[in-house]
């Protein structure tokens, strides 16, 4: 006898099947495999139809069914310092987007402490499981060892953008743009800096800073002084309030947008006016920097490439690894894009009088 359903009682949608993708995108099951498979050779608008109607049905590959069938490993780690404000999360957004595509599944694993802390602790969270490959934003000191010997002839990738005490190096630390900004305000006709500077211990902070003043002596402009910062907005508002104003300093540049959000609060709560009475630039291009009254002149670092070209290193040595696995994804334009670029907004204008 067929019973009543009550309300919530419904079964739970069934995932999506290849098959279902096909017939939506118009294609053939064969021609949607490919795509996933990232074997290119597709023409420009099927490849659009089938994303298209991926999207729609929210089809997501069967891993572990194609393991059993190719008797390959999909997965993938990515190490990243322990999870604090200070990761780049676009970076790793970028890894796991260029490891999704070419049909990996991911894990994140947050190690915090030193290499041989972290070595243990790594160990026991991959255990003996099947790894493909593993991607890490730390250095792996003598956890490489440990994990050939685990994990024998198991492709690893270090991006290295930390140093062992989880501060930032590489091309996160590339200060060059710093002089970018300093010729952009003496553009505008300021001549009198001021710095709200980053951790010195960070060599981000003494990177962005000797760059700054290196501008400031070449372009023959004053730097009337600085203060210490520990990235956080707090240190940044503590900073302007204390901000000398017989300095004549019609310009600030802090080492990161936090700072430099709570300069410009402070700034406001003194009756300064950001751009009128004093410019102010950050770094980090943060997604609020845009929104703030006045938005926020800042450095943008196209992370999410860095991590793209990462994960890309790290597919293309599974592939030497291990024939069969799907090709490494290209760039959304096959282009290597920039990577540090300054990004003009409200914050900065003219001087219209020193103070």
């Amino acid at each position: 006898m067929e019973t009543e359903k009550t309300a919530g009682s419904e079964a739970p949608a069934k995932p999506a099947t290849i098959y279902e993708v096909a017939r939506l995108a118009g294609v053939s099951h064969q021609t949607v495999s490919r795509h996933l498979r990232g074997s290119g050779g597709l023409k420009p608008a099927t490849v659009s139809k089938v994303q298209q109607a991926i999207l729609e049905l929210n089809y997501s590959p069967n891993m572990a069914a194609r393991s059993l069938r190719t008797r390959l490993v999909y997965r993938i780690v990515i190490i990243v310092p322990e999870a604090t404000q200070f990761v780049p999360v676009r970076m790793l957004n970028g890894a796991a987007a260029a490891a999704h595509e070419a049909g990996y599944l991911v894990d994140v694993i947050a190690l915090e402490g030193m290499a041989d802390t972290r070595s243990s602790r790594l160990l026991g969270l991959l255990g003996s499981e099947q790894l493909a490959g593993v991607l890490s934003f730390v250095p792996l000191g003598g956890m490489q060892q440990h994990l050939d010997a685990a994990h024998s002839g198991l492709p690893v990738v270090v991006a290295g953008e930390y140093d062992d005490k989880m501060r930032a190096r590489g091309t996160l630390a590339d200060g060059a743009a710093a002089a970018q900004i300093v010729e952009h305000l003496a553009s505008l006709g300021h001549r009198r800096f001021f710095h709200v500077a980053g951790p010195a211990q960070w060599p981000s902070a003494r990177n962005r800073r000797a760059v700054y003043l290196e501008a400031i002596a070449r372009l023959g402009l004053t730097a009337v002084g600085e203060a210490q910062g520990d990235w956080s907005a707090a240190s940044g508002y503590k900073a302007g309030l204390e901000l000398p104003l017989d300095t004549g300093a019609t310009a600030v540049f802090a080492a990161n947008d936090q700072m430099a959000t709570g300069l410009m609060r402070a700034l406001h709560e003194r009756g300064l006016r950001v751009p009128d009475d004093v410019s102010v630039c950050g770094w980090d291009d943060l997604p609020e920097s845009r929104y703030l009254v006045p938005s926020l002149t800042t450095v943008s670092m196209d992370l999410e490439a860095q991590g793209r070209q990462a994960m890309s290193e790290l597919v293309e040595a599974v592939q030497g690894n291990t024939a069969g696995h799907p090709p490494v994804p290209p760039s959304p334009d096959d282009t290597i894009p920039a990577l540090i670029e300054l990004v003009i907004r409200e914050s900065t204008a003219a001087p219209r009088l020193a103070y």
